[in-house]
């Protein structure tokens, strides 16, 4: 029944019988010195000069109940330990409890009420007795004037385990609730895409067909049309992977590929939006092309977000770079552009879903907040990485971290 403990010092509890003989090791931070086999009597581990200690201990404690602040010495191999003991009657057991002062005695006892221990109790009443009877018998044991603050600290610890059962109870109701929130926002979501995308294709269909007989107000509202309805499904495609994501759903087919491939091919159909902006989108390869096993269509979700993030915050006439490196262990994709940068506070946004950061687009770009919390989960469904290195006005640069894979 012995107990881990991170509680620093060295020190000892045991149950025993009352003739000393060594029934339950409730504690042991000496075991590699004293292991303390059962049945054997607690005397033979100590030195010869407290064996009468000893005795006159285990007497005051078998007649009051009772008895704190007894220096014994452990007989250690290359020298003695002296430790505090301390010892409470309990029914035909003694609870022995020994540390290196009467301080860690107290710092046991709380330990044990926050594991909910049922030997809390017991080493409380050693305490608590001890303090009543104000036992003094040797330096650093707590004086009568603590007994008040004793007994506050162990109201405390009593109130403390009750208030981290009650945060465990409404902790487990709050993951109830928010799973359910997101299976009924996944419902809602999932049955607003298909109205959207039927608006979002009719609407491309008749640019396609009337708009020159269109005037010029009308063929901007049919733009207006267009453009919002896409808007508008990219957001609900976002919320869709975010509720999936949160309920654990996220789904990767994954095989080998040739990752500069899949690069080369994402940059390609990026290159557009980067010229609406006249911003030079470049690609470099470092080494060898590397190979990792992934999904292509969420690695270049992942992509995208990335490259379109750098194209929206990024001023016209300036650069973004993408570049693909390896080293024994792990293929890098870094992103890095020139633009606007991010700030030390909007960092801790940055992977958080529905989290706006307060660097605004350098065209009034949308965006909800959701992109880059799916790139985060992504990457790490991939058993990789994400880091971000930027500083405000100077631009930022994104790095994917995946695992790789040797070709034969």
């Amino acid at each position: 029944m012995e107990m881990n403990s991170e509680t620093k010092g060295r020190g000892f509890i045991i149950r025993c019988s009352r003739e000393g003989i060594i029934k339950d090791i409730i504690r042991n931070e000496l075991k590699r010195e004293f292991p303390f086999d059962p049945k054997e009597n607690i005397h033979y581990y100590l030195d010869h000069e407290s064996l009468i200690e000893y005795k006159r201990f285990f007497a005051e404690v078998a007649e009051s109940g009772t008895g704190l602040g007894w220096k014994l010495n452990l007989k250690g191999q290359e020298k003695n330990i002296p430790l505090t003991f301390a010892g409470v009657l309990d029914e035909e057991d003694f609870f022995v409890v020994a540390a290196e002062n009467a301080d860690q005695i107290l710092d046991y006892y709380e330990e044990l009420i926050k594991r909910n221990s049922p030997y809390g109790e017991k080493i409380r009443d050693i305490i608590k007795r001890s303090f009543t009877r104000n036992v003094t018998r040797n330096n650093g044991l707590p004086k009568n004037a603590e007994v008040e603050t004793y007994h506050h600290i162990s109201t405390l610890n009593n109130e403390l385990t009750n208030m981290q059962r009650t945060l465990t109870k409404k902790n487990i109701d709050l993951k109830r609730l928010d799973k359910q929130k997101n299976e009924y926002l996944g419902m809602a979501v999932h049955d607003l895409r298909n109205p959207i995308g039927t608006i979002m294709g009719y609407s491309e269909i008749l640019k396609g067909e009337i708009q020159a007989q269109l005037n010029d107000e009308q063929r901007e509202m049919l733009d207006l049309i267009s453009s919002s309805s896409e808007y508008m499904l990219k957001i609900i495609d976002d919320f869709l992977d975010v509720s999936k994501i949160q309920l654990g759903n996220l789904q990767l087919d994954k095989y080998l590929i040739n990752i500069e491939d899949l690069v080369r091919h994402n940059i390609s159909n990026n290159l557009i939006v980067a010229r609406q902006k006249d911003i030079n989108l470049e690609y470099l390869l470092k080494g060898e092309s590397p190979f990792a096993k992934v999904d292509p269509g969420k690695l270049n979700q992942v992509l995208n977000n990335l490259i379109g993030n750098s194209v929206k915050f990024s001023p016209s006439h300036s650069s973004i770079k993408v570049t693909v490196s390896s080293d024994h262990e792990k293929v890098i994709i870094e992103v890095s552009d020139q633009g606007l940068g991010i700030s030390m506070k909007d960092k801790e946004k940055l992977f958080k879903p529905y989290q706006q950061t307060d660097t605004k687009s350098t065209e009034g770009e949308k965006g909800e907040g959701l992109g880059l919390a799916i790139v985060k989960k992504i990457i790490k469904g991939h058993g990789g990485d994400i880091k971000v290195e930027s500083e405000e006005g100077k631009g930022s640069r994104f790095s994917v971290l995946l695992p790789k894979e040797e070709v034969n």
